[in-house]
């Protein structure tokens, strides 16, 4: 049974004895029983009635009747009630100093990762990532990113001393060996393009001009002196450019045969003065100068941005449509640097990254006092939002549904008043009885 049905049965209840004791006293008026019930059932009725008007008027108006002063006080003072639950709400439940000192006992980085790890795991964690970097990608305006990369770029090399940086990156190639790899890729370049009668031809050709420019040199007996000698010497085999064209392309083959041995003098040579040059980029005040001349003056004439726009278009569509890139080797490689190849490269360097930030403690230390702080900031600045929603929540309320829901949060205590009061009132009642008829009554009769 509900404390609404309780208080109501109480209030019925006290009724009927009140009606009972009156009838008692009228057919029994020197039964002392008849009283005490009469004064127990009248002063609980009172007390029931009182407290059952006090519950109506805090929220209507007792049987409809609005003349009564002091009653709807919920709807007739809704602004104060609102102000005083968005004060209440501000200053106590959730202020400032409170929120704080809640968030200073969490540990966000760490219950972040716990909670990742325990619902999603490092692969969804590298899944994220690439979603997230392709969202981003499809979402960017190449054109206006580029622009920007280009400014960054070459406001950030125009105070770089750049001949020490290359210099270094200059002797971290020769000494990893690359440069004898780039080396090997030229050469085999170099053979796969003079492989063919191409070449030859071409050989022939060039003979040919550098003839006719020397026969047609000077005056007209010097050149009618030179072509006849030229006829002459073509017609005894002496000078043969097709044989010439072909001894020049057997021993360039051959050079380029030679050239494909790392320790050829010609590579030994051109790895010494590298190496020379990289020494002198990290050591000469009067390079570095001249470079960093040459850099800014370069800088001014030449724009980044076109091959930075292009390379990430390259890159947006390779990773969004799912369409290859060519490797920069040589043209009958149809090898293509594939969407998934990148895909899988990047979900793993994203785990792998996972994996070390999970065990770095300085960098989770340092990423939670960022934290800390940003939150902070934002309590601080933003801590009126939270009466403005109050507010905003309370005042979509009509008065019938503000009562309902007031209502129905204290209905209970509310309804327990009401039984309590006709208890008490019945209680009080019989008290009073039993003073006036036992104690006062005998007092005066004494005196």
């Amino acid at each position: 049974m509900s404390m609404r049905r309780k208080a109501n049965l109480s209030l019925a209840v006290l009724a009927a004895a009140f009606a009972a004791a009156a009838i008692c006293l009228y057919y029994y008026p020197g039964q002392w029983w008849s009283r005490m019930l009469l004064y127990t059932a009248e002063a609980g009725l009172v007390g029931a009635l009182a407290d059952l008007f006090a519950v109506t008027v805090l929220f209507r108006h007792p049987l409809g009747w609005k003349w009564v002063p002091h009653t709807a006080i919920v709807p007739k003072n809704r602004d104060k009630l609102v102000d005083g639950v968005v004060h209440m709400v501000e200053e106590q439940l959730l202020s400032k100093g409170m929120l704080r000192d809640k968030l200073s006992r969490i540990r966000i980085v760490e219950t972040a990762i716990t909670l990742i790890d325990r619902t999603a795991g490092k692969r969804a964690v590298a899944e994220l990532g690439w979603k997230l970097i392709i969202t981003w990608l499809k979402g960017t305006d190449t054109d206006k990113l580029s622009v920007k990369l280009d400014a960054y770029a070459r406001k950030g090399l125009q105070w770089l001393h750049l001949a020490p940086y290359a210099g270094a990156a200059l002797k971290w190639v020769l000494d990893k060996g690359y440069m004898q790899k780039w080396l090997d890729g030229i050469v085999d370049y170099a053979a796969a393009r003079t492989e063919g009668d191409d070449v030859k031809h071409a050989i022939v050709t060039m003979l040919r001009k550098e003839k006719d420019k020397f026969v047609n040199e000077g005056g007209s007996i010097a050149r009618w002196f030179k072509q006849k000698l030229f006829d002459l010497a073509e017609a005894s085999d002496a000078v043969n450019l097709e044989e010439a064209a072909d001894t020049l392309h057997r021993d360039l083959r051959s050079f380029i045969e030679d050239m494909r041995m790392q320790d050829h003098e010609l590579r030994i040579y051109l790895q010494h003065k590298l190496y020379e040059l990289a020494d002198t980029l990290e050591s000469n005040a009067d390079v570095s100068i001249a470079v960093d001349h040459w850099k800014r003056s370069l800088l001014e004439e030449i724009s980044f941005q076109p091959s930075i726009a292009a390379l990430m278009q390259s890159i947006v569509q390779m990773l969004t449509t799912d369409s290859g890139v060519k490797y920069i080797v040589h043209d009958s490689s149809q090898e293509r640097l594939s969407h998934e190849a990148v895909k899988i490269w990047v979900t793993r360097l994203l785990t792998a990254y996972w994996n070390w930030f999970k065990q770095d403690e300085a960098t989770k230390s340092l990423l939670e006092r960022h934290l800390q702080h940003f939150l902070s900031r934002i309590i601080e600045s933003e801590h009126a939002v939270i009466g403005e929603i109050v507010r905003h929540t309370l005042d979509q309320f009509t008065e019938e549904r503000l009562v309902q829901f007031i209502e129905g949060k204290v209905e209970t205590d509310l309804q327990r008043i009401r039984l309590n009061g006709a208890l008490i009132g019945a209680l009080v009642g019989a008290l009073l009885f039993a003073f006036l008829h036992g104690v006062y009554a005998p007092l005066l009769a004494l005196l």
